[in-house]
C-alpha cells in the first residue's frame, strides 16, 4: 500500500520502543516534547497522579529552558511514528484528539474541538498516514487515512480517505497515481 520504510515496522510499540522511534524521526526539541507527552500520558492512563503532577513540573521547566512553545495534552491519544518538524513550534493538540500512526504535523497547527458542541460530539480524529502541513486548523472532525492537508487549511468537516484538502474545506480525492506514489515526508504528491 505505501512504499516507505515504515511498512515493515510493527504498528503497536511498547513505551520504550515508541520513545526510541520518536528519537530517530524527530529533532532534539521535538523528541523532548514527545517524550514528555508520552511519559505524562503513561502516568495518566495508569492513574499515577503524583507522578503525572511531578512530570508536569518537569515539563514546565524543560519547556522554559529549551524555549518550547507547543501544547500537547497528556489526555490525547497519539500513535507511533509521529514526526513534528520545526520543533513542533506552535502545535496545539486537544485532550479530545486521537491521532493515528505515521503522521507528520508541521508547526503552527491546531488540532482541537469546538467547545460549543455537546460533550459527546467533542472529538477530533486523524487516521494513519496523514500529512498535516503548516498552519492547519482541524476542528471537531475525522480525517480519513492517507490524507494530505495543504498549508493553512481549515478543516471542520470529515474528510474521506485518500483526500487532499486545501483552503477552507476544499477537497479532492487523490488519483490512483498519487496514491501509489504517496510519500508522507515529501509534501503534496
Amino acid at each position: 500500500m505505501h512504499d516507505n520504510y515504515y511498512e515493515s515496522e510493527k504498528e503497536n510499540l511498547n513505551f520504550i520502543e515508541s520513545i526510541n522511534v520518536d528519537r530517530k524521526l524527530n529533532s532534539t526539541k521535538s523528541f523532548l516534547i514527545l517524550v514528555l507527552y508520552r511519559t505524562q500520558h503513561f502516568a495518566y492512563v495508569r492513574h499515577y497522579r503524583v507522578l503525572r503532577m511531578l512530570l508536569g513540573g518537569v515539563k514546565s521547566l524543560i519547556f522554559f529552558l529549551f524555549g518550547l512553545d507547543s501544547q500537547i495534552s497528556y489526555k490525547c491519544q497519539i500513535g507511533n511514528y509521529i514526526r513534528l518538524p520545526h520543533c513542533a513550534m506552535g502545535v496545539v493538540i486537544s485532550s479530545k484528539a486521537k491521532i493515528g500512526n505515521h503522521i507528520t504535523i508541521y508547526h503552527n497547527t491546531t488540532i482541537g474541538v469546538n467547545e460549543n458542541k455537546p460533550e459527546n460530539e467533542k472529538k477530533v480524529v486523524i487516521n494513519d498516514y496523514c500529512y498535516v502541513s503548516v498552519g492547519c486548523k482541524i476542528i471537531n472532525c475525522t480525517i480519513g487515512e492517507n490524507c494530505t492537508l495543504a498549508p493553512n487549511t481549515v478543516v471542520y468537516k470529515d474528510l474521506s480517505p485518500n483526500s487532499f484538502s486545501y483552503s477552507v474545506n476544499k477537497i479532492r480525492l487523490k488519483t490512483d497515481y498519487e496514491k501509489k506514489n504517496n510519500d508522507n515526508d515529501s509534501g503534496f504528491n
